[in-house]
């Protein structure tokens, strides 16, 4: 069943949550927008596969930055060859 929606005086529109449900997409996604004989076509668009969306969190982008500061300053630890023998290097 078609979905009627107004369009404001700014050129937006309200997509009702039973549309967004149903095209699995929450406020802040994207949408493609396309113009077919005269139809306008909405196709949701992830800019970032969802799964890998922790990557590009503020949280572990820091961290890789702070990584990539002692990789280049050479911080890094030995290698080891069993998790005993990193925990033991850590004194733990």
């Amino acid at each position: 069943m078609p979905t009627v929606m107004k369009i404001s005086p700014q050129g937006q529109i309200r997509i009702p949550k039973k549309v967004l449900k149903a095209l699995k997409i929450v406020p802040g996604d994207y949408v493609e927008v396309d113009i077919d004989s005269g139809y306008v076509i909405l196709k949701p668009r992830k800019l970032i596969d969802p799964s890998q969306g922790w990557y590009w969190t503020k949280e572990w982008q820091k961290s890789e930055i702070e990584v990539d500061k002692e990789l280049e300053n050479e911080q890094c630890s030995p290698v080891f060859q069993s998790a005993e023998e990193g925990l033991k290097w850590l004194g733990e």
